[in-house]
């Protein structure tokens, strides 16, 4: 089993897992998954495959697409 990295790492990141109905088989929530930066940048997931996905990329790609501070903060 991989330990997960220091929830610091994933400072804006918010994920509601959802609940889900054994007995029925169905999704009574479905999760969602939102991360925002303090540079504007914002990322949803709605769904368990896409929740998944997102988590487990969410560093990676915001690491490319991020503005990073705009002039005149520091």
């Amino acid at each position: 089993m991989t330990h997960w990295p220091p929830a610091l790492a994933f400072f804006g990141l918010h994920v509601d897992g959802g609940h889900w109905h054994n007995d029925r088989r169905i999704w009574l929530r479905l999760p969602v998954a939102r991360f925002t930066c303090r540079h504007g940048c914002e990322y949803t997931a709605v769904g368990a495959a896409d929740v998944a996905h997102l988590t487990q990329t969410i560093t990676a790609t915001h690491a490319r697409t991020c503005p990073g501070p705009s002039e005149g903060t520091a």
